[in-house]
Order: C-alpha cells, then sequence, then structure tokens
C-alpha cells in the first residue's frame, strides 16, 4: 500500500507540473500576443524562472519540477516564435 501511495503521488506531482508550467507558458504566449512581440513569450518565462531561483524558492519537489518543465515550454516557445511566417508568403502581400 505504501509504495502505490508513492506511485500515486509521484504520478500527480508530474501532471501538476507540466499543467502549471503550460499554463505559465499559455499566460506568456497570449500577454505577447497582446504586444504583438511573440519572441518575447520565452523571454518572459525565463525572467520569471530566474526570479523564481534567485528568491530561493526551488527547494519543493512541485517547484522545482515546475521550473523544469517551465524551461521545456520556454525553448518550445523559442522554437516556434524563431519560424518563418509560412502563410505569409503564399498571399503575395
Amino acid at each position: 500500500m505504501f509504495v502505490m501511495a508513492i506511485i500515486l503521488r509521484s504520478i500527480v506531482l508530474v501532471g501538476g507540473s507540466a499543467l502549471t508550467a503550460g499554463l505559465l507558458c499559455w499566460l506568456a504566449m497570449i500577454s505577447a500576443d497582446r504586444l504583438h512581440h511573440h519572441g518575447w513569450a520565452a523571454i518572459m518565462i525565463l525572467i520569471l524562472l530566474s526570479i523564481l531561483f534567485l528568491s530561493g524558492m526551488v527547494r519543493n519537489e512541485f517547484v522545482r519540477l515546475s521550473t523544469l518543465c517551465g524551461l521545456c515550454g520556454a525553448l518550445f516557445l523559442w522554437i516556434s516564435a524563431s519560424e518563418p511566417d509560412i502563410s505569409a508568403g503564399r498571399n503575395g502581400k
């Protein structure tokens, strides 16, 4: 029974931290889109995560795993923002 509790706790920890990081990436993407600078979303996340590291709140497992997922999300946003817009060339504009 103790092993099942550890497994369930780990699943909830990973799922919750991935959901938190996804929400952070989504909010950064929406706010960068409103500013009309799509490349700023990854920079916003990196600034927030660096503030989190400097504040010393990374002792908790949930926060540590959320920052790791947030870094992966920032990398994804950085790569997706650097790709050229393919649909703009088709319209001739």
